[in-house]
């Protein structure tokens, strides 16, 4: 299809909203699991806990993935690359599908692969977006997220049940959790066909004289981590991508098996709360490109992302719908709706031509917590049994996220930064500080926790 002849503006929007459509159904085969993941822990007779390994395989593959994805990038076209990122997804769900327990790894590796779709994502939307409006339109794209995250929500549950006749064998058959994947599955395959008559514009900057290969990895990680600056965003990306990990793993699953909510209640308290986020992100967007700098909306960020992670934490069955819910909203509209703002300022601060590869390079750093996190989580959920104590874990690397942005960046490597912050809180008077902090706070965590434990359940 030729758009040479159309105006800038409609090539940006045919960009974003094909952009912002592959998100979103990349992100409905990262939940589907998480919320069919009681029904088939049941059907195997295994822990809930395994969804932490499932995840861990998944960011170990997109890791690797990230951070060699340029060459591809470049040889075979970002917009290409994006609809093979939906054929690799939606082919992990068809493994699920399968039913077959020993093949789920290739699953997760396959969905781990497809995660180069935001790195792909933002090399085609540099090149057509102003610097200015940046912030906003990738803001714009990224609502894919909670856009997939309300899709999912409503659609994987209502697939659960879901009846059908057949006229011709005169019987009705119901799609249990392998019906509901290859459905979704089906449905993610036909939004990558439908991207195929945009390849050949969106695509005309590829080069297939390149020969992609991972000898650029360390270039392009070098840039990363020598730029303080970038260097900031991928201490972010890692802080924050380990809070969305968690929540996207295992939110449903906490209200499903820990509180004994059903599959639809869980569903729609995921969807209710995704939806908010879809404004949050325009929102912070906006406001990094109008009111305030992007490290003070990353700041801000970190604080209240932090600060709902540990609500989540404290979860009971005390808590009403609409408490949780509010809760699901403050994370949302945090800890799920940074990545506009972060894409952003990557393309602003990439070396001409290496976006896809810089950006690839930042988001590795948060494919390392989506890999960590939910492991450690899986651990911690085995041991103690409680779905919380994962979630106050990953509050304090948000917090410290807070604490980097509201200061401009520190120059050296991040050794020394590390040695030098611990230089500064060890002096007498901030060491004070601390330990008077910490009391209140314990003081206060505890009134809380006897006020709790009073209450009958």
């Amino acid at each position: 299809m030729s758009l040479t002849k159309l105006d800038w503006r409609i090539i940006l929007t045919i960009a974003t909203v094909s952009m912002l459509l592959q998100q979103a159904f990349s992100y409905v085969c990262q939940i589907a699991l998480p919320i069919l993941a009681d029904r088939i822990a049941d059907d195997f007779g295994i822990s809930r806990a395994w969804l932490g390994l499932y995840l861990f395989i998944q960011n170990v593959t997109a890791i690797i993935a990230a951070m060699g994805c340029g060459g591809f990038i470049l040889k075979y076209g970002a917009w290409r690359v994006s609809q093979v990122c939906l054929l690799l997804m939606g082919t992990s769900l068809i493994i699920i599908a399968g039913s077959v327990l020993w093949l789920y790894p290739l699953g997760a590796i396959l969905l781990g692969a497809g995660a180069v779709s935001t790195p792909a994502s933002s090399h085609i939307l540099a090149r057509y977006c102003p610097r200015r409006m940046a912030p906003l339109v990738f803001s714009i794209k990224q609502t894919g997220v909670p856009v997939g995250s309300l899709i999912g929500g409503l659609l994987v549950p209502a697939l659960l049940g879901l009846g059908f006749y057949l006229a011709t064998f005169r019987t009705s058959f119901y799609l249990d959790a392998y019906g509901a994947a290859f459905v979704t599955a089906m449905i993610v395959f036909s939004v990558g066909i439908m991207l195929q008559p945009f390849r050949a514009f969106f695509d005309s900057d590829r080069d297939p004289s390149v020969q992609p290969s991972f000898s650029g990895v360390s270039e392009t990680m070098k840039i990363v981590v020598s730029d303080p600056n970038l260097r900031d965003l991928a201490f972010a990306g890692f802080a924050f991508g380990g809070l969305q990990s968690i929540y996207s793993g295992f939110f449903i699953l906490y209200l499903i098996d820990g509180l004994e909510y059903s599959e639809v209640d869980a569903g729609l308290a995921f969807a209710i709360a995704s939806t908010t986020a879809v404004v949050a992100r325009i929102g912070w967007g906006w406001l990094g490109s109008t009111l305030v700098s992007p490290r003070v909306v990353m700041g801000l960020i970190g604080l209240f992302g932090a600060v709902a992670a540990v609500l989540t934490g404290y979860y009971e069955f005390g808590w009403s719908f609409t408490a949780i819910v509010a809760t699901a909203i403050l994370y949302n509209i945090t800890a799920l709706s940074w990545h506009g703002i972060l894409l952003a300022e990557i393309a602003r601060l990439a070396p001409p031509g290496q976006v896809g590869g810089v950006t690839g390079g930042v988001l590795s750093f948060t494919s390392v917590a989506m890999m960590i996190y939910p492991v450690i989580y899986g651990s911690v959920l085995y041991i103690t049994e409680s779905y919380g104590v994962g979630f106050f874990l990953g509050a304090g690397p948000s917090l410290i996220a807070a604490f980097v942005f509201f200061r401009p960046p520190m120059q050296g490597s991040w050794l020394r930064v590390v040695l030098d912050v611990m230089r500064w809180s060890m002096l007498p008077a901030r060491l004070a500080y601390t330990f008077t902090i910490a009391l209140i706070g314990s003081v206060a965590g505890a009134i809380f926790m006897y006020g709790a434990l009073k209450q009958p359940f």
